[in-house]
C-alpha cells in the first residue's frame, strides 16, 4: 500500500527489496558503479539521411517514452537512500533530457573507438545524487555523419534493475521502434514527460513473491563462512591472489566478439558435450586461471554463476503493463559458487603445455578436461535452477538488517570469487533480411568492477543470428592488467580453436 514520505511530498510506492538494497549499499559505499548493456542499431534508409536528424532522434524519444510507460521500475525514484529502509517513490515527470543523449561523431572520427572509450567510461561514473530524485538510467547514443548505425548504450544504477531487465529493455525499445508510430503522447510535451498520476504496479520483490525457504545445515553454514576469524578460514580455493582493495576505484574493461559461424559450431560443440555456453566459459576460465597463476598462489579456485530467477516466478498479474514475469525490467538475479578443488587443478596444470605465451593451442588432452569442467558447472547450474529458491543465498540475505555494515565488513575479508559468469542470454535483435526496418546487428555487456566480489567479471551476450560479444571487467587496484588482458586472450584464442575444429 502507498504511503506518503516522512516530511509528505512523495507517494512512497514500496520498501526496497534484498537485491535492490544489497546493490545500493555497494553503490553508496563505492563498491559498485554502473553496468552498460550496449546494442549497434541498424537505422532504416529513410532516417539515416543528415537531413532526418530531427525525425530520427524524435523516432528514438517516442520508441523510449513507450518503453519507459511498459516498464515503471524506469519511472521511479528513490528516497532515505542511506536509511536501513530506502523506498521507491512515484515521480510526478521525467525531464528527458537527463535520459537520453545524443553525440554526434565526425566522418573522419574512429567509431568504434570512440563508442568503446564511452562504454569505459560509462562504466564508472556515477548517478545523480538521490536527492534530485530521478530514475538511475540513462540511454547515451552515438551517431557518425548520415551512417546507417547509431550505438545505444543503456547504463543503470543497479538497485534500478539487473542486466536481464536490460535486455528486456532493449528488445521493447526495438519494438517501439519498429512500431514506426510516431503520433503524440499523452503526458509528452517537448523532452518533459508527465507521468500518470494513479499509482504503477512495480514489479513486487523476489521475498514477497516466493517462499525462501533455507534449510538450517545450510544456514549455519553460510553463518559459520560470515563469522569465522580469518586465522581458522583455511579454504585454498580462496582468491588470496587478488586482495579487496577500494581504491583508487577503476574498472579495467575488455572485450572480444565472435562471429554468427563460430558460434554456431562452438554451440555445437556444447550441445554435443552436453553443456552450455555459460558452462563452457567457465571452463575456459579455469583452465586459463590455471595456466596464469602458478600453484603456490592459487592451488584452488572458486567461480561463480549470476542465477536468473524470472523462470521461477508465479506469472505476473493480468494489470501489469510488462505482461509476463520473464518480461520485467526488476532486479531478480541471485549468485551461486563452483567450487574446483587442489586436485582437479594440479590435474589441469599438469596437462598444460611446457610451453607458455600467447598462440598456445589446448591440447586434445586438456580438452577432455574443458569438457568435463563445463558439463559439471551447468549440471551445477541446472540443479539450482530446478531447486527453485530453496537454499538460495538471497533466503540468507533476509537476514540482514543492515547492509551498508555489511558490505564494509565484506570489504575487510580475504576475498573468496576468482572469476564469476554473468550470461544474459541471447538478444533478439529483429529483421536482417530487408533492411527497411530497425534492428540489432551486436551487443555488448559490461560491469563495473565490484570491489568485494569477483575478482574478474565476465559479461557475455549474444544477438540470434549476429554473433556474441565476450566482455571481462576487473578492478585495477586489484588485479594486474597484464594477467587480466592474458586471460582474456586465452578466451578468445582457445574460443577461435574450438570454433575451428
Amino acid at each position: 500500500m502507498a504511503q506518503r514520505s516522512k516530511d509528505g511530498t512523495e507517494t512512497i510506492l514500496r520498501k526496497c527489496g534484498i537485491n535492490e538494497s544489497y546493490q545500493l549499499a555497494m553503490y553508496l559505499l563505492d563498491q559498485y558503479r554502473g553496468t552498460t548493456l550496449s546494442c549497434r542499431y541498424a537505422i532504416p534508409p529513410h532516417l539515416a539521411p543528415a537531413e532526418s536528424r530531427t525525425q530520427l532522434e524524435e523516432a528514438v524519444k517516442i520508441a523510449v517514452v513507450d518503453t519507459v510507460m511498459r516498464h515503471p521500475m524506469l519511472q521511479v525514484g528513490m528516497v532515505d537512500a542511506t536509511s536501513k529502509t530506502p523506498s521507491w517513490i512515484q515521480l510526478r515527470s521525467l525531464d528527458l533530457t537527463q535520459h537520453i543523449k545524443w553525440v554526434h561523431i565526425g566522418g573522419h572520427d574512429d567509431f568504434e573507438h570512440t563508442v568503446q572509450e564511452a562504454f569505459r567510461t560509462q562504466l564508472d561514473g556515477r548517478f545523480p545524487e538521490f536527492s534530485i530524485k530521478q530514475p538511475g538510467w540513462t540511454m547515451t547514443i552515438y551517431r557518425q555523419e548520415s551512417s546507417p548505425i547509431m550505438e545505444a548504450l543503456l547504463t543503470w544504477n543497479h538497485p534500478q534493475f539487473d542486466g536481464a531487465g536490460a535486455k528486456v529493455f532493449h528488445e521493447d525499445f526495438l519494438e517501439f521502434l519498429n512500431a514506426g508510430s510516431v503520433h503524440e503522447r499523452a503526458g509528452l510535451d517537448g523532452d518533459i514527460l508527465t507521468l500518470p498520476q494513479a499509482r504503477p504496479l512495480l514489479p513486487v520483490p523476489i521475498e514477497r513473491l516466493k517462499k525462501l525457504p533455507v534449510d538450517l545445515t545450510y544456514l549455519a553454514k553460510v553463518f559459520w563462512e560470515d563469522i569465522r576469524p580469518q586465522f581458522m578460514n583455511r579454504d585454498p580455493a580462496q582468491a588470496t591472489w587478488s586482495p579487496i582493495r577500494s581504491s583508487p576505484y577503476k574498472t579495467q574493461f575488455r572485450a572480444f566478439s565472435i562471429d554468427q559461424a563460430s558460434l554456431v559450431a562452438v554451440l555445437a560443440l556444447c550441445r554435443q558435450n552436453k553443456t552450455t555456453i555459460t558452462g563452457l566459459l567457465h571452463g575456459l576460465a579455469l583452465i586459463a586461471f590455471s595456466s596464469r597463476l602458478d600453484s603456490a598462489t592459487a592451488p584452488a579456485f572458486q567461480g561463480c554463476t549470476i542465477i536468473d530467477h524470472r523462470r521461477n516466478l508465479p506469472p505476473a498479474p493480468p494489470d501489469v503493463p510488462w505482461v509476463q514475469s520473464d518480461r520485467a525490467v526488476a532486479n531478480y538475479v541471485t549468485q551461486m559458487p563452483h567450487r574446483y578443488d587442489t586436485e582437479l587443478v594440479a590435474r589441469i596444470r599438469s596437462k598444460l603445455p611446457a610451453e607458455k605465451g600467447e598462440g598456445v593451442a589446448m591440447s586434445a588432452d586438456l580438452q577432455r578436461e574443458l569438457w568435463d569442467v563445463s558439463v559439471r558447472s551447468r549440471q551445477e547450474i541446472a540443479a539450482r535452477l530446478e531447486a527453485g529458491l530453496r537454499n538460495d543465498i538471497v533466503g540468507v540475505f533476509k537476514y540482514v538488517t543492515d547492509w551498508q555494515k555489511t558490505m564494509k565488513d565484506q570489504a575487510k575479508k580475504t576475498r573468496q570469487l576468482s572469476w564469476l559468469v554473468t550470461n544474459i542470454g541471447v538478444l533478439e535483435g529483429g529483421p536482417n533480411d530487408t533492411g527497411q526496418e530497425w534492428s540489432i546487428d551486436r551487443a555488448q555487456f559490461g560491469l563495473s568492477a565490484e570491489i568485494p566480489a569477483a575478482a574478474i567479471e565476465f559479461s557475455p551476450v549474444s544477438v540470434a543470428g549476429r554473433g556474441m560479444c565476450v566482455a571481462a571487467s576487473w578492478p585495477d587496484c586489484a588485479v594486474d592488467v597484464a594477467l587480466g588482458e592474458g586471460i582474456m586472450a586465452d578466451l578468445e584464442r582457445w574460443l577461435g580453436q574450438l570454433a575451428s575444429q
